[in-house]
């Protein structure tokens, strides 16, 4: 079996764009997911898909042995305020299951994964943009075990050849997200509460600063780098390098469905453990290497987004 891709998390939002960017490209695309906060409906009734915990390493192992190219793991728990709820079924998702996965690759001599971090691994940076080398503090547990699962992917590499590309994704946003989940994500937290007619709940200041990225912009760096060979062993930022504030980002959601600026009622409380106050990515290198630049800018997207579900 030729260009079979084995993606975790494929029931999940980003995971279920990129199957069908896959699929559409002739890939044979195997999705693996523990459904925790993925959806049956976002899989592909032609899809091969296993329900997995990919912390199983027994489940994991039963998986067919075919000749997979590459795993794209985008399986995670990955909420900051989450993570101080339960450090330990965080491990379980993001530290134990990429070590699993990386095992797994090394068994089934599968030669190339790439791999999902995040910004947070940075902490609270204080260069912005903020470039690729530096310092990592992560100032949670989803950010601690994100960057943990980096360097399980240099250790790999260098004892045993498994090379990888890593993204640390910036705030995801678009059509798709789990609108039921108020603890992940950020647009789709807000957009959750007005199509609920609820007050807008926000963790935090109206100053903070979010970079933030379309899904589709996403998919395509991902996809990029699958055939890249100069993408090997590198990690990329994966944001689109502009940045705006809370308070910006929920007028331009709000104004989509017809409320004037203001408006809209907002409660702001106290801020969630591990938070940063600003993000904006340095995106130079991925644009060098892949050639590759975000196509949806924010205002853009959340009217793609907004209308996607209105």
């Amino acid at each position: 079996m030729s260009k079979c891709i084995l993606l975790t998390g494929g029931a999940g939002f980003v995971g279920s764009w990129l199957f069908q960017k896959l699929s559409s490209d002739g890939y044979k695309v195997v999705v693996i997911d523990n459904l925790s906060n993925g959806k049956m409906a976002n899989i592909d009734a032609g899809a091969e898909f296993y329900e997995i915990d990919i912390s199983d390493e027994k489940a994991l192992n039963s998986l067919p042995h075919y000749e997979y190219e590459c795993i794209i793991h985008l399986a995670a728990q990955a909420s900051n305020a989450i993570s101080f709820i339960d450090p330990l079924e965080d491990l379980k998702a993001n530290q134990i299951g990429t070590l699993n996965l990386l095992t797994f690759c090394r068994d089934r001599k599968i030669k190339r994964i790439i791999y999902s971090s995040s910004m947070s691994a940075y902490g609270q940076p204080l260069e912005f943009p903020t470039p690729e080398n530096y310092q990592m503090l992560p100032d949670s547990f989803y950010a601690v075990h994100k960057l943990a699962g980096e360097h399980y992917c240099r250790i790999f590499q260098k004892e045993y050849g498994i090379e990888y590309t890593i993204f640390r994704f910036y705030t995801v946003y678009g059509h798709g997200q789990n609108l039921a989940n108020v603890n992940q994500g950020l647009l789709s937290i807000y957009l959750s509460y007005i199509i609920n007619k609820q007050p807008i709940l926000v963790k935090g200041s109206k100053d903070r600063i979010r970079d933030i990225i379309h899904v589709s912009d996403v998919v395509n760096a991902i996809f990029l780098s699958l055939n890249s060979e100069v993408a090997r062993n590198k990690i990329y930022n994966l944001g689109s390098g502009e940045s705006h504030t809370i308070e910006e980002l929920i007028n331009m959601i709000t104004s989509e469905f017809g409320y004037s600026s203001g408006e809209y009622p907002v409660i702001y409380e106290s801020g969630t453990p591990g938070d940063p106050f600003e993000t904006q990515a340095d995106i130079s290198t991925i644009s060098k290497d892949l050639k590759w630049l975000p196509k949806i800018m924010a205002l853009d997207g959340i009217k793609l987004t907004v209308q996607s579900y209105k």
